[in-house]
């Protein structure tokens, strides 16, 4: 090989070593960028300000600061948190106070905290917990964003329910009862609509494109259903003596459900507007009634 070769192969040897250097460095520089940022990720100041998402990250072992204030159990690792009021009063000073880094809202409440923690340069970020798919789905996401993959997978894994098959489903009425004794349909797309249709039953008398609805006292009694579920969504004992009163008047004595005992009034924990980690334990009765529903 002439001296002129040989100082090519050099040069071009050098050069290849040069490139190998840049990428490795490229590589580990993005590497420990990435995980940096995890890092960061993870040391979050958090708050939440309901209980599913609470239940959810102390499942997940993630760190909080702030949590909403309730008349439900928080979970034991969280209880002696500063509570931050909720939904139906924002204790804002308090969030504030707590310097956190993120604040995780409910995606249907975003109205009630958007505007003052933008003011604040707080970041807020929407969680969705409209029905068991958006809930699970949120789990997965939250378990990726603080490296929590295994624990989400876990989580999911434990809420898996299994759909019924029936011949025949059962038609089920379903009720949100609200303070002052106004009451609303709840349609198959609801969180609770989707349980019943899991289970195989048929919701009836509820608009399809709304997925809640005041009353129609014409379509429930043309609906004739078999199983009625009343839902408290907030202060339970007024909310089901307002509901006992109003099934006084028609067209509820001749529906079948009232007239065969079928009528359920359920509450939080266990039961609530949106998902939850008592999924299992909700679907386990509403699969029981509709079987009962069936035997008559």
């Amino acid at each position: 090989m002439s001296i002129k070769n040989k100082k090519n192969v050099s040069i071009a040897l050098v050069a290849v070593l040069l490139l190998l250097v840049i990428i490795g460095g490229w590589f580990f520089w993005n590497q420990q960028t990435e995980k940096e940022s995890k890092e960061k990720m993870i040391n979050e100041r958090i708050v939440t300000t309901t209980v599913p998402m609470t239940q959810i990250f102390a499942k997940l072992d993630i760190p909080l600061v702030g949590v909403p204030t309730t008349n439900e159990k928080l979970p034991a690792k969280k209880q002696n948190l500063p509570h931050v009021g909720n939904h139906v009063s924002v204790e804002m000073e308090k969030i504030i106070s707590l310097k956190p880094d993120r604040v995780y809202v409910d995606s249907e409440l975003t109205e009630d905290y958007a505007g003052k923690l933008k003011e604040q340069g707080i970041k807020m970020s929407s969680l969705n917990f409209s029905d068991y798919p958006a809930m699970r789905k949120t789990i997965t996401e939250i378990g990726n964003k603080y490296s929590r993959q295994k624990q989400a997978k876990n989580l999911n894994q434990q809420l898996k329910i299994k759909n019924v098959q029936r011949k025949k489903k059962p038609k089920v009425l379903l009720l949100m009862g609200m303070p002052g004794g106004s009451f609303l349909v709840m349609n198959k797309d609801t969180y609770l609509g989707d349980l019943v249709t899991r289970a195989g039953g048929q919701i009836v008398a509820a608009d399809q494109k709304s997925m809640m609805t005041p009353v129609d006292n014409e379509k429930i009694a043309q609906a004739d259903p078999d199983v009625i579920i009343r839902l408290a969504h907030a202060m339970p004992q007024q909310v089901q003596k307002s509901f006992n009163e109003s099934f006084k008047s028609m067209p509820y004595p001749n529906l079948t459900a009232v007239r065969e005992k079928q009528v359920h009034d359920v509450q939080a924990p266990k039961f609530s507007p949106t998902a939850n980690l008592h999924v299992k334990e909700a679907y386990q009765e509403v699969k029981e009634w509709l079987d009962d529903s069936q035997e008559n």
